[in-house]
């Protein structure tokens, strides 16, 4: 039997200090520090007993603060780990608990405080000899540590510090010189693995050759689904020894990962052999300057492939646990795919496949997918909501764990609402920006017919007496007056904003109007206060831009019936990168009656909206696109003389219009309210007005996600409005006044918003 050599004969050199450390840290990242043996390595450097720490890589950004703190300084003393970027599989929850590691080398200080309790029962001397597996060389302690050392806050922490280890010393007891084994005694250790549940084998050994009985039992360790880890070798050369190659060729396998070392900046280390013919099984990992400590316990920093092959070892027993669906070969894979890419673009001659990234490992790779379905998911695809729905359908459990899985089938949550920005909870500044319209009416009749043309749009607009401005007519410059900015191109400057045309033949009439001048207009309908809004008549958070109404009624006696047809284009914020578009087209009916002090109305509608519903605009993979609404609404009113109450409200059921290629689906209709109650009274020179109100909300309903998991809607809290007010005169001109306070404003739970506003219209 052929004798199989150590990747690299381990020395020591103990002369040096902990201040020598540091500097050879530095110093490692152009070259080859401590060697663990093997042909012409440097000697391994130790360490005094407080070493300083190993600083993680400047790249990498800083994690957040999970429930358990690893980013100690026994966590940035393990360079392996930092490296790699294991700290980001810890703070998943994935340690390696629960994972068996095979090792085949030299043994393990099986009563270090570093492995206590975690080495599996049915380690053993696989050379025949009948020994302990106490290492008496260094090697295998070392490499172990790499990968499994304990989390303790003592020394390093391995790359999977909570696997279990299985530990089959093969040595043959001669290791003055670098230790030796025999191929029938690493078949042995690797068909002990298998039969210890072993989910990957860390071979950190070369050789010239491999038996058949070696190749037969490389082939039962993959079939197995057991994952193969072997160094590369530390000859400097330009393909791997012929122990790894021989595992590759043999098998033909994914399963089998020969891992070569670089430095801490990712250069091939000049020792390490690379990828040649096995570049499509090979990865790099750091293998210069790592820290681990010997069968003594003794600290000290290694170089050598023996070293790089652990770090990779503990990455599949992470992954392992994290996905416990995961073959070894779709493991392999994922760390292959996952790998930085360095040297020549893609897989080369030699880096191999790139650099080991357990963090990218972890993460999902290709599409995701909804659980169960095909249906594609972004990571954190956006969504803007409307008040009607407040917060309800962002932080409702339907979608703030979704279950979806990546293109090797691994299962993760995704916090489908977690970009999804409720609406804006502010509604008096739109008020007082509709209160800058100025209106004016004139009205003729000829021959039985009236018509009324009412005209309304922005007044002059406000600058100051040292402001300035160029208009784009003309290049002469303007100085505008003080708050009015009066000029001869004034009216050229403010544009016709709304118009409404009524015209009146007997009792019929016909109405066309346009943005705000088309909402007071069918029977029954009344203003809203500064922030309150009528439940019967409220804007409902579409907006007005673009909004034409053409509307036919009809008077007898007491009795009036109105027809009309609406259409609104929707200003929505911009954000997310989500169009600030919608549609909206209603069909109308109203009528009202009165009798003396009792008026009596009711609405209904039909509204069909595009690109948006009740305001909420979702990412295109969310397949909202718009929906139907059907509201019935009425109002009462008792009062003349200037007192009166008003009570007035809308129901509305919401059938929204999804894609079918989406990952939304509705469910059954939607359920949308509004009210309100008014009180006004004559006091002094003017009018006394208080209402309390509900604006529209989503009251219940919800979606279901494609694959059935039920998505509620519905606010999580309801607005609620107070508001008190003063119209009166002031120097002939309207003055109106207010106080209010809003509760859950936006239909945003705790949102509070309370204040006072006026507007004083004049003229000169």
């Amino acid at each position: 039997m052929k004798p199989v050599a150590v990747s690299g004969q381990r020395t020591r050199n103990r002369d040096r200090s902990a201040a020598a450390f540091r500097l050879l840290l530095v110093g490692s990242l152009g070259g080859s520090l401590a060697a663990c043996g093997g042909a012409g390595g440097p000697s391994p450097t130790p360490l005094s007993s407080s070493p300083a720490a190993v600083s993680p890589p400047p790249q990498q950004a800083p994690a957040p603060t999970p429930p358990v703190n690893y980013d100690t300084a026994e966590y940035r003393r393990s360079t392996a780990a930092v490296q790699s970027g294991a700290i980001s599989a810890w703070q998943a929850g994935a340690t390696g608990s629960g994972v068996t590691i095979g090792f085949i080398d030299s043994g393990i200080n099986a009563s270090s405080p570093e492995f206590a309790g975690r080495i599996a029962a049915a380690s053993r001397d696989v050379s025949g000899q009948g020994r302990s597996v106490q290492d008496v060389s260094g090697h295998g302690t070392s490499v172990a540590a790499v990968a499994a050392a304990g989390r303790n806050d003592n020394s390093i922490l391995g790359v999977a510090f909570a696997a279990t280890l299985a530990v089959f010393r093969a040595d043959n007891g001669q290791c003055n010189d670098g230790c030796s084994y025999t191929d029938s005694a690493i078949a042995a250790g690797l068909d002990a693995s298998v039969s210890a549940g072993a989910r990957v084998v860390n071979i950190s050994l070369g050789g010239s050759s491999a038996s058949p009985t070696l190749r037969n039992s490389f082939n039962r360790t993959v079939n197995a689904g057991t994952v193969v880890v072997i160094s590369a070798g530390n000859d400097g050369s330009a393909q791997p020894d012929p122990l790894p190659l021989a595992a590759v060729n043999t098998t033909g396998s994914a399963n089998i990962i020969i891992v070569g070392s670089v430095d801490s900046s990712g250069a091939m280390s000049s020792f390490s052999n690379r990828a040649g013919p096995a570049r499509d099984n090979f990865l790099v990992a750091v293998g210069e300057g790592v820290r681990s400590f010997d069968q003594a316990g003794q600290g000290f920093l290694y170089s050598g492939t023996s070293f790089a092959a652990p770090t990779v070892s503990g990455a599949v027993a992470l992954l392992a646990q994290a996905f416990p669906n995961l073959t070894g070969t779709r493991i392999a894979e994922i760390l292959f795919t996952s790998a930085d890419d360095l040297g020549a673009p893609g897989t080369d001659a030699v880096f191999g496949r790139g650099r080991l990234n357990i963090a990218k490992a972890m993460a999902p790779i290709g599409q995701t997918s909804l659980a169960g379905t095909a249906v594609a998911v972004s990571p954190l695809p956006a969504g803007s909501l409307g008040s009607a729905m407040g917060n309800g359908l962002s932080t409702g459990s339907g979608l703030r764990s979704v279950p979806v899985t990546d293109a090797f089938e691994r299962a993760y949550t995704v916090a489908l609402g977690a970009k999804m920005r409720p609406a804006p909870a502010g509604r008096l500044a739109g008020r007082l920006e509709s209160a800058r319209l100025e209106t004016t009416e004139t009205s003729l009749a000829d021959d039985g017919i009236t018509g009324r043309l009412a005209l309304r749009a922005v007044p002059f607009r406000v600058r100051t007496a040292a402001d300035s401005f160029r208009d784009t007519d003309t290049p002469e410059a303007h100085l505008g007056f003080a708050q009015r900015g009066v000029d001869r191109l004034a009216a050229a400057r403010n544009p016709l904003r709304e118009t409404r045309l009524a015209l009146r033949a007997g009792a019929g009439g016909l109405t066309f109007a346009s943005g705000r001048l088309a909402g007071d207009v069918l029977p029954g309908a009344a203003p809203g206060g500064f922030v309150a809004e009528d439940g019967l008549s409220g804007e409902e958070g579409t907006g007005t831009a673009g909004r034409q109404l053409m509307m036919a009624d009809l008077s007898r006696g007491r009795l009036t019936m109105a027809f009309g047809a609406e259409s609104r284009r929707i200003l929505l914020p911009s954000t997310l990168g989500l169009s600030n578009t919608a549609r909206q087209d209603r069909l109308l009916l109203a009528a009202a009656w009165g009798q003396g002090p009792l008026q009596l109305a009711v609405q209904a509608a039909d509204v069909q909206d595009m690109g948006a519903l009740l305001g909420t605009r979702l990412d295109r993979s969310f397949g909202l696109l718009g929906g139907r609404t059907q509201t019935l609404g009425g109002a009462a009113t008792l009062g003349s003389g200037g007192t009166s109450l008003r009570l007035a409200g809308t129901q509305g059921w919401v059938s929204p219009a999804t894609s079918g290629a989406g990952l939304l689906r509705a469910d059954g209709a939607l359920r949308t309210q509004a009210w309100s109650a008014t009180a006004t009274l004559p006091m002094g020179p003017g009018l006394v007005s208080a209402r309390v109100a509900q604006p529209l909300a989503v009251t219940a309903g919800g979606f279901r996600l494609a694959n059935c998991t039920p998505v509620a809607a519905g606010v999580t809290a309801r607005e609620q409005v107070l508001e008190l007010g003063f119209d009166t005169a002031l120097f002939g001109s309207p003055l109106s006044l207010a106080a209010y306070e809003r509760r859950n404003a936006g239909n945003l739970p705790g949102v509070s918003d309370r204040g006072a506003a006026f507007t004083w219209r004049t003229a000169f």
